[in-house]
């Protein structure tokens, strides 16, 4: 078969818009799968935040004796890195995969007649 028997066979199935309906249902399941992940790395990133709060309220002496060891770093300043530590990941877990699920379920959820 020669070039021009592709091209034209293309542009036919283009034309009776088979090849139109296949793209947005791939879109579709790709975005699908795109919220699937941005979801799973958001709760995960809560899961992290909450079990690092849990062993710095349970286990905070702890935790400080052992990097006090190895840092001269004062409780308050432990404390305040530990605070920082995890507001910055909240802010970033928030960011880059809560916000971005929100806009591909609101892209996704568009229905074009």
């Amino acid at each position: 078969m020669d070039g021009q028997g592709i091209l034209y066979h293309n542009h036919k199935k283009y034309d009776e818009g088979i090849i139109m309906k296949s793209s947005q249902t791939d879109i579709q399941k790709h975005l699908d799968v795109i919220a699937g992940i941005l979801l799973r790395c958001f709760l995960g990133g809560m899961v992290l935040l909450t079990v690092w709060f849990a062993w710095f309220v349970f286990a905070g002496d702890w935790i400080y004796r052992v990097h006090s060891q190895w840092f001269q770093v004062s409780r308050q300043a432990f404390d305040t890195i530990h605070y920082a530590g995890m507001a910055v990941t909240k802010i970033v877990n928030i960011l880059f995969f809560l916000l971005p699920w929100i806009a591909v379920k609101l892209v996704s959820g568009k229905k074009d007649s």
